[in-house]
């Protein structure tokens, strides 16, 4: 199965494709398959220091500008600063994919707060609808289904984190 962070670079291979033409790309294959492009390429890579990594974390951060805080959150600030505050820190948490990295994870979470089902297509469609239903339940419902559910427990997905989970459903 193909992981988002695979997909998004193929993406970003099509849209180059798109942008160069099916003639750049046959170009650059032949290239490529020369010894000494091969050598200079292997020989670029491996001068690229190791914190040149973080243009992947960059584009996340930068990602993350293109998320707008939900209205409901706004109002929130006002009418419910503790609240508020919060649901800031979980929407914030979601954008950086610390926590619920997929949009299994945000569907699986509302139901089992009783959230209104979450129809989007995507992650990033359903974060803003999400954080919304969110901030209609009381604040003590929202702390304790966080702390039942082990939501901010990032990369628990082990048999006891799940059957936790499963448990803590069961007995309500």
């Amino acid at each position: 199965m193909i992981r988002e962070r695979e997909l998004d670079l193929l993406i970003d291979l099509l849209k180059l494709r798109r942008k160069y033409g099916d003639r750049s790309f046959e170009l650059l294959s032949k290239a490529l398959s020369s010894p000494e492009m091969t050598k200079q390429l292997s020989e670029i890579l491996a001068n690229i220091p190791s914190k040149a990594k973080t243009p992947y974390v960059n584009k996340k951060s930068q990602l993350a500008k293109n998320y707008k805080v939900p209205k409901a959150l706004v109002t929130l600030e006002r009418v419910d600063p503790q609240k508020y505050e919060l649901l800031l820190k979980f929407f914030n948490d979601l954008v950086a994919k610390t926590i619920f990295p997929s949009l299994g994870d945000i569907k699986y979470f509302a139901e089992e707060l009783g959230l209104p089902e979450v129809r989007a297509k995507s992650r990033q469609k359903a974060i803003s609808p999400f954080i919304s239903s969110l901030a209609l339940l009381p604040f003590d419902k929202i702390i304790s289904r966080f702390q039942s559910s082990g939501a901010y427990r990032t990369g628990d997905r082990s048999l006891e984190g799940w059957s936790k989970i499963i448990l803590d459903k069961k007995e309500e």
